[in-house]
């Protein structure tokens, strides 16, 4: 008894696939259509989860996260906030001693860059340059933080100078095939560090991105930790809270620290705050180490992940209800021979399950050869599908298997197994009320995420553009510039001596940075007029040389740029500076004086404004002074048609002065292109997923004009007998829907406004929305809709009416 049941299920099954192979044999392209759309929008989906699932891991391995905080400021100048992550050197040991509820702090300097040399077993030394590996931490930096010790020791051996504990990848790069514990390595060429242990290697998700980390001791001891005045970005506090503390109970203490530690800065200059390291990868306020991610741009990615998968659930809507007339006779036939609607209702929906699983097993495969070649270089991650260890992953796919065969079958299977037996056996399901209501609304919402998507890519385009051919104040093409390795004053000297002969290279100056590069910021100036009255302006400043402005293209607009000299003896200053003082005509400027540092010194000229930073902060007021010390970088405007010959000259000049160094360079189009590489890879982006997307609604529009050309076959039949021309027939047919196109639009203009809006209002220097935007966006969806359902509209327009009419 048992065995016949058994056997009677085997039977039911095995007659199901076979009715179900046949069906998918019988409308191959129904059915390559449905595949092709789910495939694409699951692939989408499930590589936005990886991206979002990898982004959000970031840092999570530390035990202690949730008690974890990173100290940051805020300075408040002329009504703006100035946000800064870094920490003064002495402020660590201050903390401990005035802020309560603290279990642990411990401060990290982040070096970034070190020339590590190391003596082989030959007596060779070899040099290894290492970025951004080095790093200055204290002993509880491993009490507060996950770092797997694989060697040695750090607790004691930390708290005396010149110890060092690295990786695993660089031990066995510097000794080989021996323990690096207890070997000595030079750093800097000038000193040597005892190597005490051997850590973990930094991990994928992580923004701690150090290999070579230091004993804060051996800083201490290069430099005093007393100056409360300099703050960088590199040296940043973490706290560890006690159990009972909160964020907000040690805010309430700084502003009391801020009256105590700085004499000249009152508690409503300086805010400290505090932000959680389970947010430290996605916090924009301030630097990380790792460089961080932006939420926005995640949660961006995630919403086009769902976008897509529901157009393609609503395109297989769309396909299966335009296949619902040619299926109708089996639906009748088998409700004469007794089937349920709920028979027939999982019916339906086990051929969408079938069709969602194949195309999920497609997308699973297609992600696989997607993340190496393409995910993983443009995301710059290293994501891994892992599917027999990722129980999340593994539920997420479990998850999208169920709910989307859900949502793309149930309406279809209720559709189907809702026809009446007669109607059903001539072939007619109902095309009026509910269903064509619920048709065209799949329609309409398909193109409106479209029209989003595209109008969100044409903005994003656009401003793309802006950003590489808006006036920067200075030359971009042709300029190239790199850091020296040594950067004393007879080098400097040197330096500029050789270049000048290389033929091509038109201008040299020896500077601090580039142009674009940023600027010291957080002093006071001050601007006195010849009355003696003084106006304090807090100003960014750059270290300039006499060739400067020619190099780099600057602007002057009145005086001079400053002379030849190594030290601080007069001023440039830019036009904004001008304005904070109340200067309405730069000439005026000229001769009066200027005040940084205790410096003060007449101001020679007025340059134009130019962009330092990315067009999303404003231009700030700027001094540019000569202080030839701690120049490092060098600029060259040559002649672009010599740029191979240059580059092997400097090449050759570099490795004559200092061999163990690798020579890089860069050119300032391509560094400003750089500094634009998220906002990039969202256009791109963009570009792709609104490319998907118009692909699958198209195929979700051919399947409303398959299912309507399918209806109206005898009344297409009459109108060609009774002397109606293909014109007309495929202009009424395609009017119609362009009228859903235009609906959608209705829709979607004003959502991709207000996103896309909300986005430039970022940067200080944006593109406005115009008409012309919001005109392309509609000719195009057009355009897409009339390639659509013209060819279909085409075909039913074409055929012989003797078929459609021949059972009347």
């Amino acid at each position: 008894m048992e065995n016949a049941k058994h056997s009677k299920y085997n039977n039911m099954f095995k007659n199901y696939f076979k009715i179900l192979w046949r069906n998918f044999r019988r409308n191959r392209a129904f059915t390559i259509i449905n595949i092709s759309g789910l495939t694409l929008g699951i692939t989408c989906s499930l590589i936005m989860f990886l991206i979002v699932k990898e982004e959000l891991s970031y840092n999570r391995y530390h035990k202690n996260i949730d008690s974890l905080y990173r100290v940051g400021h805020i300075d408040y100048v002329d009504g703006n906030e100035y946000p800064g992550g870094g920490s003064p050197l002495p402020m660590l040991e201050a903390v401990r001693e005035q802020i309560v509820g603290l279990a642990n702090a411990t401060l990290i300097s982040h070096e970034g860059y070190g020339l590590i040399s190391v003596t082989d077993k030959s007596g060779e030394v070899k040099y290894y340059e290492e970025s951004p590996d080095v790093v200055y931490v204290e002993p509880n930096f491993f009490e507060m933080f996950d770092w797997e010790l694989l060697e040695g020791a750090v607790e004691e051996s930390f708290k005396s100078p010149n110890t060092v504990a690295i990786s695993k990848e660089l031990a066995d790069k510097y000794f080989p095939e021996e323990s690096a514990v207890g070997k000595t390595v030079r750093l800097n060429k000038s000193k040597d560090l005892l190597v005490t242990a051997v850590l973990e290697n930094a991990r994928n998700n992580s923004d701690f991105p150090f290999g070579f980390f230091i004993s804060m001791e051996t800083k201490k001891a290069d430099e005093p930790f007393t100056e409360w005045g300099s703050i960088s970005s590199n040296n940043v506090i973490f706290l560890q809270l006690e159990e009972a503390t909160t964020a907000e109970d040690v805010e309430a203490q700084f502003p009391d620290f801020v009256e105590k530690n700085w004499n000249n800065m009152t508690k409503d200059e300086r805010k400290f705050v505090l932000s959680d390291f389970s947010n430290y990868h996605f916090d924009d306020r301030f630097n990380t180490f790792g460089g961080g991610s932006s939420k926005q741009f995640l949660w961006t990615y995630s919403a086009i992940g769902l976008f897509l998968i529901i157009t393609a659930c609503f395109n297989f809507i769309n396909m299966s209800t335009a296949m619902a007339v040619k299926r109708a006779k089996e639906v009748g036939m088998r409700k004469v021979l007794g089937s349920s609607r709920k028979q027939l209702v999982l019916r339906f929906l086990g051929e969408t399950f079938m069709i969602t699983f194949i195309s999920l097993l497609l997308s699973i495969g297609l992600t696989e050869r997607l993340l190496p070649l393409v995910v993983n270089d443009f995301f710059e991650l290293e994501i891994k599908l892992s599917l027999l260890t990722d129980g999340l992953l593994v539920g997420y796919l479990l998850g999208v298997l169920v709910l989307v065969s859900l949502l793309a079958g149930l309406y279809p299977a209720f559709v189907l197994s809702s026809a009446k037996p007669i109607s059903a056996l001539k072939g007619a399901l109902d095309a009026k009320g509910g269903n064509m209501f619920m048709r065209r609304f799949l329609v309409v919402f398909q193109f409106f995420l479209c029209q989003v998507l595209i109008f969100g890519t044409i903005v994003a385009v656009r401003q793309m553009n802006f950003f590489t051919t808006v006036d920067m104040g200075y030359e971009k093409e042709h300029v190239m510039f790199f850091n020296m390795a040594e950067s004393e004053l007879d080098k400097q000297k040197l330096w500029k001596a050789r270049v000048q002969d290389i033929p091509g290279v038109k201008s040299v100056s020896v500077a601090s940075h580039p142009p674009f590069s940023g600027a010291i910021m957080g002093t006071n100036g001050y601007y006195y007029t010849s009355d003696t009255s003084r106006t304090e302006i807090n100003v960014h400043f750059k270290r300039v040389d006499e060739a400067y402005a020619d190099t780099y293209g600057l602007r002057l607009i009145a005086g001079d740029w400053v002379s030849k000299s190594d030290t601080i003896n007069q001023f440039v200053v830019n036009e904004t500076f001008l304005a904070k003082a109340g200067v309405k005509n730069p000439q005026d400027a000229i001769g009066q004086t200027a005040n940084v540092w205790g410096n003060k010194y007449p101001i020679v000229g007025v340059v134009e404004n130019f962009h330092s930073t990315t067009l999303s902060e404003a231009i700030e007021p700027m001094m540019l002074f000569s202080d030839a010390v701690r120049n490092q970088t060098i600029g060259l405007k040559i002649n672009g048609a010599r740029t191979k010959e240059i580059v092997s000259e400097l090449e050759e000049i570099w490795y004559d002065m200092h061999e163990e160094y690798e020579f890089d360079y860069d050119f300032i189009d391509a560094q400003i292109k750089e500094f634009y590489q998220t906002e990039e890879k969202m256009s791109q982006s963009l570009t792709v997923f609104a490319g998907i997307s118009i692909f699958i609604g198209c195929l979700g529009l051919y399947g409303l004009v398959a299912f309507m050309a399918n209806q109206k076959a005898k009344e297409i039949g009459i109108r060609k007998v009774l002397g109606a021309s293909v014109t007309s027939l495929v202009s009424n047919f395609s009017l119609e829907f362009l009228k859903l196109v235009l609906v959608a639009f209705i829709f979607a203009a004003p959502l991709a406004y207000f996103g896309m809006n909300s986005w430039l209002q970022e940067y200080k220097y944006s593109i406005s929305i115009g008409p012309l935007i919001f005109v392309s966006s509609i000719v195009m969806s057009i355009i897409i809709a009339i390639l659509t359902t013209g060819l279909r509209s085409l075909k039913a327009a074409t055929a012989n009416p003797i078929t459609s009419l021949r059972d009347e």
